[in-house]
């Protein structure tokens, strides 16, 4: 619009100041602003008004009528600092993920919280949580980088942040609840099977805490010495996490299943469950509570040992085999005993899947003998700290070197009977159930499914990065555990609405953190590239595997695609390098997380 303003100059005449503005709303609910596009100076000092009103009205034209090859001057003074506040770079990829948070109404379940504190306890968990997913830090470095997105202004200190620990911790149960229902509502909760794996998180501390508290030795899969604790997660069959249960570091794998599936039973109110789960959580008390509860289960069975010695009879017997030279199988029933309390037993049918593949005893036989020649150079270099695993195939033998007997000399030596004994094995496989109308390409198609929360694992320990954990408290660590679980919900629900193009968390995170803008002035926004990371060319293998060569792919940017992709998706785009404030602002307002839903609740 053209705006003459009436200014008095120092001789006391007054004169007509002609310039082009646009109107604008610097950012949610806040009052309309005006920024100037074009200054055309005083009316009376033009030779030839009508001439000068002319040429006024044209650019007043071209830009309210949205005139595709206009464009927008920008003044930078000389003496402008390069950390002047114009130049800052603000965040908005967040607002892909923001838009998942809020179709969960965190906001609404927050609102419902007895909270006399005088900041808000929605702004403090959705900022960590998206920080979470874009850029893992400690809970201080993470609160240094506030102001770092683009219209938000969160209202909290580092102080805040710590009570806010407390309070999330105080109504977990209840916000894992909450998300529970509004993932049915939304998605439509597939909980046919209930799949479910226990890991560990190693905290940044050497010795543990009081018995009872979180922070214990234990068995770490990270293989690290520091204090650590359990976590026990269920997923669904869409590959969304149903609830998280923790656990002190020193509890055992096997005994976690039994009180996180009663707090899921109860608290979520599902019907009848399959659970998935590995040979760590395979014992007969587990198996007993599960079908006494009138749930089911599809778990692996150890082979080795005593545990599978009844079965050894069968899987080394060809005959009754079904299959080829690369995969074969054997599915029958059996019956065992199952105790339904401390004093009485009842007789079960459940059925056995075992398999043997070419591929699983090659990976075996690779496996080991990596370990066996890890295992000679250790003996060859005389060096007592072994690496892990290597030392299980070295024995040790007490001998006078002199006579052979046994003495206090000690040789180490290559333990080829362990190796024989363990070659038996390579490529065999158990898998029991109580689904007696399963086949058994229907009990490996649910059992591989569970490497899904295997990879949720890793998800959470490489991409959001939840350990090494750096609070203390009890409340505090189960704030975090809060935390990095819903982390880990909103970035399964962005890659679930990205269907069969699903990407990966690091990819996720380079889109998400290459979307950056400045604001030189008001009403104008510069949005940085969306990209810069070439892709390598691909090529079909005779087999159909699609692998990548070693020659850059000039065409394709990999940040840039994966950017159009999940704007596809979410059914937006915008790939200007300059803005209004305006239309940037109605471009991110428009990004909405809606989906259909697939399946329905059981």
């Amino acid at each position: 619009m053209i705006r003459k303003d009436k200014v008095k100059r120092a001789n006391g005449i007054i004169k007509t100041h002609i310039r082009v503005v646009k109107s604008f709303r610097p950012g949610p609910g806040l009052a309309p602003k005006q920024v100037t596009l074009k200054s055309f100076g005083y009316l009376e000092d033009q030779p030839d008004q009508d001439a000068f009103m002319k040429e006024v009205i044209a650019f007043n034209k071209s830009i309210t009528k949205g005139d595709k090859k206009k464009s927008v001057v920008i003044t930078i003074p000389l003496d402008r600092k390069n950390n002047d506040i114009c130049n800052k770079k603000y965040n908005y990829g967040y607002r892909f993920l923001e838009c998942i948070y809020n179709k969960l109404e965190f906001g609404r379940f927050f609102d419902s919280i007895d909270f006399k504190g005088n900041y808000s306890l929605n702004e403090v968990f959705q900022f960590l949580t998206l920080r979470r997913i874009m850029k893992p830090r400690s809970k201080r470095a993470t609160l240094q980088e506030i102001r770092q997105f683009y219209n938000k202004e969160y209202n909290f200190t580092l102080v805040d942040t710590y009570r806010a620990l407390d309070k999330f911790s105080d109504v977990s149960i209840k916000l894992q609840k909450h998300l529970n229902d509004k993932i049915k509502a939304i998605v439509g909760r597939d909980a046919s099977y209930a799949f479910y794996d226990v890991t560990n998180y190693y905290f940044e501390k050497d010795f543990p805490e009081a018995k009872g508290e979180y922070q214990q030795k234990g068995v770490s899969k990270d293989h690290k010495t520091e204090p650590i604790i359990q976590l026990g997660l269920f997923m669904d069959s869409n590959n969304l996490p149903i609830a998280m249960s923790t656990f002190p570091g020193n509890t055992s794998d096997s005994i976690t299943l039994q009180p996180a599936m009663k707090d899921i039973k109860t608290s979520y109110n599902l019907g009848r469950l399959i659970v998935v789960a590995d040979k760590g959580l395979n014992t007969t008390s587990n198996i007993d509570y599960i079908v006494n509860n009138g749930d089911g289960y599809v778990v692996s069975q150890i082979l080795k040992g005593p545990k599978g010695k009844r079965y050894h009879e069968i899987m080394f017997q060809e005959e009754g085999y079904v299959g080829d030279e690369n995969f074969k199988y054997k599915l029958f029933e059996e019956e065992y005993v199952s105790h339904i309390n401390s004093k009485k037993t009842t007789t079960r049918k459940r059925k056995v899947l075992i398999y043997w593949s070419r591929e699983d005893a090659e990976y075996a036989k690779k496996k080991r003998n990596y370990k066996v020649e890890k295992a000679n150079k250790a003996i060859q270099n005389n060096a007592y700290g072994l690496t892990h695993g290597s030392n299980e195939y070295i024995t040790t033998t007490h001998v006078v070197s002199s006579t052979g007997e046994v003495g206090d000399q000690t040789i180490k030596s290559i333990n080829n009977d362990k190796i024989n004994e363990e070659e038996k094995f390579d490529g065999y496989f158990c898998i029991i159930t109580s689904e007696l109308e399963y086949d058994h390409k229907k009990i490996l198609d649910v059992y591989r499914n569970l490497w899904r929360i295997e990879e949720s694992f890793k998800i959470t320990k490489s991409d959001l990065q939840t350990r090494p954990i750096y609070v203390k408290t009890k409340k505090h660590i189960e704030g975090h555990m809060l935390l990095c679980f819903t982390a880990l919900l909103i970035l399964r629900l962005l890659q679930y609405k990205l269907k069969e193009k699903e990407i990966s968390p690091n990819r996720i995170k380079k889109v998400l953190n290459s979307c950056t803008c400045v604001l030189p002035n008001e009403g104008v926004v510069l949005i940085d590239e969306v990209g810069g990371m070439l892709s390598f060319k691909e090529k079909i293998k005779a087999n159909g595997e699609i692998v990548e060569t070693l020659e850059y792919d000039e065409a394709k940017d990999v940040i840039r695609a994966d950017y159009q992709q999940i704007q596809k998706a979410f059914g937006v785009s915008f790939d200007y390098a300059t803005a209004t404030r305006e239309s940037f602002n109605k471009y991110l307002k428009s990004i909405r997380f809606n989906i259909e839903r697939v399946k329905k609740q059981k």
